[in-house]
């Protein structure tokens, strides 16, 4: 065997001599070339290198409900809620039948939801008016007194205060002829309506409690409202209202107090016959109406004897014409009360038995 020179073989002993049993080794890189690249993937007979996908876009969970700032929610307690509010939109968002349509169930009950809201708003809106006091109005406390057999004086009337008052006020301490017509009118109506307030509320007193009506102060002031036109209705429905028998004999004083016939006393005349007045009235001021509405002789001849014993000075005068011989007839110079001369002592007994009594006396309050 002969040795062979290693400068001699050509290119293939030259290969031979760098292999491992005849594996040629890798290839190392030693340029640019060499980097790592990205694979490539054949479509449609073209090589396009691969690139990284775009990144997904962030989106809100519909499960997770979001927290409100400032207020920290336990993770079950705010997934609870937002299951039940995606629970409750995808009930309303249900389909219903109307009148052979579908359409989603919020659209129905929606209408039905704004009038129980309008209803309840309407509601509210008129309790608040019913219970807020008018301006002007009388804001009085109907209280019992603490001891029924001592009825209590009313007390003042409070009234709302307002700058409008405190105006009036003003113009009512000047002297009226500094005044011009419309301040006078404007005091003369303030005044009215402090009037009527004060009449109004001493009626409600007195219909609470009638036992108010045996204070002289407050039988005194009934009948100064009674004589104003204005007030005389108030002032005699509290009179009907007050305890018998004075409530009769207050209704008798408006009714007789006075030669003129007005609609006041036509209306005390007739709530003093009324049928729950009526019976309840003195037996002095019984014989009185008993007098007065007799119209033959032989009615007077019945009602002498309770007058006798019964009547007062409110039947004087209705005894008094008794006493006249002349009247009737075709030329009126007849006795129209001769039945009653077979006892003459009598009338004239009866006549000074009424003088002697005297009626209830009041006290009007000047105004």
């Amino acid at each position: 065997m002969s040795d062979r020179d290693p400068t001699q073989g050509g290119e293939s002993s030259s290969q031979a001599d760098r292999t491992l049993l005849g594996v040629a080794p890798p290839k190392v890189a030693s340029s640019a070339e060499g980097l790592p690249r990205s694979p490539v993937f054949v479509r449609s007979g073209t090589s396009v290198a691969d690139v990284e996908p775009p990144p997904l876009p962030r989106m809100a969970l519909p499960s997770r409900a979001r927290p409100m700032p400032g207020v920290s929610m336990p993770p079950v307690a705010s997934a609870e809620r937002s299951q039940a509010l995606t629970w409750a939109i995808a009930m309303l968002n249900l389909p219903a039948q109307v009148a052979g349509r579908q359409v989603a169930l919020w659209k129905v009950l929606a209408p039905g939801l704004l009038v129980v809201i309008w209803i309840v708003n309407l509601a509210g809106m008129l309790l608040g008016a019913a219970a807020k006091p008018a301006h002007g109005a009388v804001v009085q406390d109907v209280v019992a007194p603490p001891n029924a057999g001592q009825p209590a004086a009313p007390g003042p009337v409070a009234t709302q205060a307002s700058p409008a008052s405190g105006a009036l006020a003003g113009l009512a301490g000047r002297a009226p002829e500094s005044l011009s017509s419309r301040e006078l009118l404007s005091l003369a109506q303030s005044k009215a309506e402090a009037e009527r307030d004060a009449a109004k509320a001493l009626r409600l007193k007195v219909e609470t409690n009638p036992a108010l009506g045996k204070d002289k102060s407050v039988q005194g002031e009934l009948l100064r409202l009674a004589a104003d036109t204005q007030t005389a209705r108030d002032a005699m429905a509290a009179m009907a209202a007050v305890e018998p028998p004075i409530g009769a004999d207050l209704l008798y004083e408006v009714w007789t107090g006075t030669s003129q016939r007005t609609d006041t006393t036509e209306l005390a005349r007739s709530l003093v016959y009324s049928t729950d007045v009526r019976p309840k009235a003195s037996a002095a001021l019984a014989v009185a109406l008993e007098l007065r509405g007799a119209e033959r002789c032989e009615q007077y001849q019945t009602a002498l004897p309770k007058a006798l014993k019964d009547g007062d000075r409110r039947s004087l005068h209705l005894l008094t014409k008794l006493t006249s011989k002349r009247g009737c007839g075709a030329k009126k110079n007849e006795d129209c009360f001769a039945c009653l001369r077979g006892q003459p002592d009598e009338l004239a007994a009866t006549i000074n038995a009424v003088k002697s009594r005297r009626p209830p006396a009041y006290v009007v309050p000047l105004p």
